[in-house]
């Protein structure tokens, strides 16, 4: 198995966080939840993965297993991540209340299943083994393959980027909307104890539509933008909100290059 990555442990050791207990919003394979799970237990205690296609989930946790990631450390939730994270959480706590414990409620959640020693199950998990959250990653779908066809600095965060809602509904939800990313920033900020949150965004996002979203979300200041770059070209940017855990859970490492900017 792989070992846990050097310098995330001398981090971890030299700064002794609290161990931040991350809510990856659009997991789809597991990429990034397996880096964060990679990182030391006093960093990152749990990733709560969620993503509306099972299918997905269940490649996540077949790849988790491969790299030896301890099943303690993430857990899968089938969900609406637009719901999870506007119904769900508030200020890092849970807010929805706990499903009856009958049989006849229970059934209606998506089942539960162990899949390569990984749990899945829907928002039911959440009581169990999520009452609070303390980030929010995501790496929402961009709209297809044409992102990159709006040229640079094109991709329009409120005009290109659609996320669906629970139309008709969703198990243990009301009927939710579809939202630009403008709103998906600033429902995730409002999730979390922190307000960190980190966001992938395809290369040629538009600076000024970021810019527009966090202050929309009510953040202030400063925040930071990272430009993954793999053999010398810029593949993706990551751009973190909230409090500066960003030297604790560095993907970078993971993509390649990058620069801050």
């Amino acid at each position: 198995c792989p070992n846990t990555n050097a310098r995330g442990s001398r981090v971890g050791q030299k700064q002794k966080p609290k161990a931040t207990v991350i809510l990856d919003a659009f997991c789809g394979c597991g990429g990034n939840a397996i880096a964060f799970a990679k990182l030391p237990a006093s960093v990152v205690s749990l990733i709560v993965c969620v993503d509306v296609d099972r299918s997905k989930l269940r490649m996540a946790a077949h790849n988790a297993s491969i790299y030896c990631i301890p099943p303690n450390r993430i857990i899968f939730v089938e969900a609406n991540s637009v719901a999870v994270l506007e119904r769900c959480y508030r200020d890092g706590k849970l807010i929805m209340d706990p499903p009856p414990r009958t049989p006849q409620a229970l059934a209606a959640y998506p089942p539960r299943e162990v899949y390569g020693d990984f749990t899945i199950g829907g928002i039911d998990m959440l009581a169990e083994y999520a009452q609070h959250i303390d980030a929010v990653f995501m790496d929402p779908p961009w709209g297809g393959i044409d992102y990159g066809a709006m040229g640079k600095d094109g991709y329009d965060l409120a005009r290109d980027m659609k996320i669906r809602g629970c139309e008709r509904g969703c198990v243990g939800f009301p009927p939710t909307a579809e939202i630009d990313g403008v709103r998906l920033l600033k429902i995730a900020a409002a999730a979390t104890s922190t307000k960190f949150v980190a966001y992938d965004l395809p290369r040629n996002a538009n600076k000024r539509s970021l810019a527009w979203a966090a202050l929309e979300a009510g953040y202030e200041g400063n925040s930071k933008l990272e430009e993954h770059y793999l053999n010398g070209r810029l593949k993706t940017v990551t751009g973190y909100f909230g409090q500066d855990f960003r030297h604790l859970l560095d993907l970078g490492k993971y993509h390649g290059t990058h620069r801050v900017i």
